[in-house]
């Protein structure tokens, strides 16, 4: 008998996949299954260990507290097969993964952490072309892109990696004027811009301070990083989020003062133009890329429980329009 008393990979993958994208038709597409067979493979899953692992709704599946536990282990388990395949598939012959980059991305949060990536693929020669369309995965040299849209867009075989919420972050120990205990303190301090002022703009409206801050004021910058490197040197307060922000959110040089955020009606897509079955590291560095999203979305919630705020607790949802 052998020693691992487990159910069958299918099963196992179909329960990763739809709990992944909340969904047994995406998980069916990303198997090339039909939305039946993974929910037959689900329901085989549940029945062997007696357990529901989602709850199911006329129009959506959530999972259970015991779905979310099997997730977790389930994840890291498929995670750790994919580092070994990759490192022995690449260790004779070194493959090369092009990505297209957002340009605000790459600085932020990809270029920091590629030698994670690293550790996982040492032998894989990645080629990063900062680039802004999402056009720019079509080049056929291009094996996945990293890009900006509408949140609503249907990208050919484009997943969503993550989509911001919105709120204002400065640098506390280097920002000159009065400190930042209301919205209505913005009143004081430059205000900077990415892209255009209209982000400043709703969440004036929205907190009802439009009539007391200048939103017209300060400078405007043409990407994200300039806005979010000149709130660092203490230039004035930026509209940040909890994701490009983040690392400087986290080692502390910007701090969000307020609770109130507002949800981009952008996000940002994982684009595999060609697949990714046939690529020897792609599936790897996708995973990578969506398990460093989570981790980050749980430390930003796990931070933001822990700062205090000057005011309580509300979020409110908004659509982002500046960047398109």
């Amino acid at each position: 008998m052998w020693k691992y008393r487990l159910p069958v990979l299918n099963s196992l993958r179909a329960f990763e996949a739809a709990a992944r994208h909340q969904s047994f038709i995406k998980a069916g597409k990303e198997l090339h299954v039909s939305a039946a067979s993974v929910s037959r493979h689900i329901r085989n899953l549940e029945r062997q260990i007696g357990r529901d692992l989602f709850e199911r709704h006329a129009r959506r599946i959530v999972l259970t507290d015991d779905g979310e536990a099997l997730l977790g282990s389930i994840s890291s388990a498929f995670s750790i097969m994919q580092h070994a395949i990759t490192r022995l598939s690449t260790s004779q012959h070194p493959v090369r993964l092009v990505i297209s980059v957002d340009p605000d991305f790459a600085s932020l949060w990809l270029v920091p952490k590629l030698p994670e990536f690293h550790a996982i693929a040492p032998n894989a020669l990645i080629e990063i072309l900062a680039e802004e369309s999402t056009a720019a995965s079509l080049n056929p040299r291009v094996d996945c892109g990293i890009h900006y849209a509408d949140a609503s867009l249907k990208l050919e075989n484009g997943e969503v990696l993550f989509r911001s919420s919105l709120f204002p972050v400065y640098a506390p120990d280097l920002i000159q004027g009065p400190p930042l205990r209301t919205p209505e303190d913005l009143h004081h301090h430059a205000l900077l811009h990415d892209r255009s002022r209209i982000e400043w703009q709703e969440y004036t409206e929205n907190r009802g301070i439009a009539a007391e801050v200048n939103v017209g004021s300060g400078i405007v910058f043409s990407g994200t990083a300039y806005c979010l490197d000149a709130a660092v040197r203490g230039q004035g307060v930026a509209m940040g989020d909890d994701f490009l922000a983040g690392l400087y959110l986290s080692e502390g040089r910007l701090v969000r003062p307020f609770d109130h955020s507002f949800l981009s009606k952008n996000a940002y897509f994982f684009i595999a133009p060609h697949g990714s079955a046939k690529h020897p590291v792609l599936e790897a560095f996708r995973n990578w890329l969506f398990e460093g999203m989570d981790r980050l979305r749980n430390i930003t919630a796990t931070k933001a429980k822990e700062q205090p705020y000057g005011h309580s607790a509300s979020t409110d949802r908004h659509d982002r329009s500046s960047r398109t």
